[in-house]
């Protein structure tokens, strides 16, 4: 959901390029596609898509060569820079918001692309002595974490909860989970022990690791990081695919209204959800020997009539 009004006479919107990827040589080959996305511009995934797009493209619909520019971006940035006309589509993590976005007319096509799963990480030394049993639920784990938190502010070492604090899919995922216990510890009175950090998910997680502090983490970003960031933390609660899971983690793609090449935006995301194209790139890309996503659920069919 945008916080910026789509103005269709307002030229559009320019954000510089995070990344541009290209699969030959030429550098002078323009940029046709502009996504918005975070973490998986930065796991790489967003590579993979667009160097295997890019070829395909070519070779199936005869097309020059051409670039595909990642713009890194949360998920309330995204649904700003489609309305500003800043990108031709984005990834982004939040199903209601997106509907929204649907509806204010500034995306005009959404569809699920793969699954993250949100994880609870915390120190090895396990400062808040959080159970690590599989039968523990996340709301369980977060309750205790807050008595902890809230009892350990008078030591010499207090126990402390990382937070991104910026709007991304992290930071509202992990205010959910809070206010699901009944509990607010960014308002007022404000709470000591909950830090909050603004920075993309790589550089999060690596203050959390250096600082000893729990944190709310997609899983991508965990096994992209460097090998230091994990040595100093450990898992105690990763989502799965079920989509009742409340750490379950859904990317869709969302193509702008107003997109400079829509063709070549909607021929992208056909590509996202096929079966041998970017649902494959999916179920194949790993980092550090694991798989990072998984694909997204087949459609549900619609039953059959009988006459």
């Amino acid at each position: 959901m945008a916080s910026i009004s789509l103005n269709p006479n307002h030229p559009p919107h320019y954000i510089e390029a995070t990344e541009v990827y290209r699969i030959t040589p030429d550098k002078d080959s323009p940029i046709k596609l502009r996504i918005a996305s975070g973490g998986a511009g930065q796991s790489g995934l967003i590579r993979a898509f667009a160097e295997d797009f890019i070829k395909q493209y070519m070779n199936t619909a005869g097309a020059s060569p051409f670039a595909v520019a990642w713009m890194a971006s949360d998920t309330t940035m995204s649904f700003n820079s489609l309305a500003l006309k800043a990108v031709d589509m984005s990834i982004t993590y939040h199903p209601i918001a997106e509907n929204t976005a649907i509806q204010q007319g500034i995306a005009d096509r959404r569809e699920y692309i793969w699954r993250d799963h949100w994880m609870l990480v915390g120190p090895k030394s396990n400062p808040a002595n959080l159970p690590t049993s599989d039968s523990v639920s996340i709301y369980d784990l977060f309750t205790h974490l807050f008595c902890a938190c809230i009892e350990s502010q008078t030591s010499k070492s207090p126990i402390r909860f990382l937070s991104r604090y910026d709007k991304s899919a992290a930071n509202i995922k992990e205010s959910s989970l809070w206010t699901a216990i009944g509990q607010t510890p960014w308002s007022h009175p404000w709470s000591s022990w909950y830090h909050t950090y603004i920075d993309f998910p790589f550089r999060a997680l690596e203050v959390a690791a250096l600082l000893g502090e729990y944190s709310l983490v997609d899983k991508g970003t965990w096994w992209s990081v460097e090998p230091w960031v994990r040595e100093k933390l450990m898992i105690f609660k990763v989502g799965g695919d079920k989509e009742t899971d409340p750490l379950l983690n859904p990317a869709h793609a969302l193509v702008s209204s107003k997109a400079e090449n829509s063709r070549l935006a909607n021929a992208f995301v056909d590509w996202l959800i096929s079966e041998d194209g970017g649902q494959a790139v999916v179920r194949n890309f790993s980092k550090n020997g694991v798989v990072l996503y998984s694909a997204a659920p087949a459609p549900i069919p619609h039953p059959s009539t009988s006459t």
